[in-house]
């Protein structure tokens, strides 16, 4: 199957991929080779990951961000770098179609962008604390608001 840039339905077929299969985790862990104590992961991957057929659609989302078929797998978007590239991507494709609210996780997908936007302190103490509680009253709103 041959798949152009111009295949507007393609696009759409992968895009709506996307929005409904990506699902967006975030979680401290402990961690005794940082300063704090811990880490924070984070990770996108799929519900259930593209079958052969819809992967071309997929990657022709993926392409206005300069993916490579590498930087993604069956398991989804691991690597930092490369989820820093999805959500430039994500916020551009916003821009032009209004996805954010369309995501079937929305919530992950809120609380994903919210931890790139508010990086968990460098070393343990009342700062942590905060962030923790911040991070916890921030997802309980989401939880409301989506509900």
């Amino acid at each position: 199957m041959s798949v152009t840039m111009d295949d507007r339905t393609g696009f759409g077929i992968g895009l709506g991929y996307m929005l409904g299969q990506l699902k967006f985790n975030t979680y401290l862990s402990k961690d005794s080779q940082v300063k704090s104590g811990f880490r924070l992961r984070r990770s996108v991957t799929w519900r259930t990951p593209p079958p052969l057929h819809v992967i071309p659609y997929v990657q022709q989302v993926l392409d206005i961000g300069d993916f490579l078929a590498h930087d993604f797998d069956k398991e989804g978007f691991l690597a930092i770098i490369t989820q820093k590239r999805l959500r430039l991507l994500l916020h551009r494709l916003d821009k032009e179609y209004s996805i954010i609210n369309a995501f079937a996780d929305g919530a992950g997908f809120h609380m994903w962008n919210w931890v790139f936007d508010n990086p968990v302190p460098s070393s343990y103490g009342k700062e942590l604390v905060d962030w923790v509680k911040s991070y916890d009253l921030e997802y309980e709103s989401v939880l409301i608001e989506k509900s």
